[in-house]
């Protein structure tokens, strides 16, 4: 929570960012049981697809 609390502050955005993207990577990856492999994918999903709720640009995909 720390690190989206930085993210959400601007403090080193990208980084934090990154922090988040590699932790849910590890526990994806490194969980023992299907929800913490799972837990995950809401996050990576959003940081994909919302980045602009990260402050990062739009994504450059056409509607068509």
């Amino acid at each position: 929570m720390e690190t989206l609390d930085k993210v959400i502050a601007n403090k080193d955005r990208e980084r934090n960012l990154q922090v988040v993207e590699d932790l849910c990577h590890t526990m994806k990856l490194g969980s023992l049981c299907a929800l913490g492999g799972f837990t995950p994918y809401p996050v990576l999903s959003a940081i994909k697809h919302f980045p602009e709720d990260f402050g990062r640009g739009h994504l450059s995909v056409a509607a068509e």
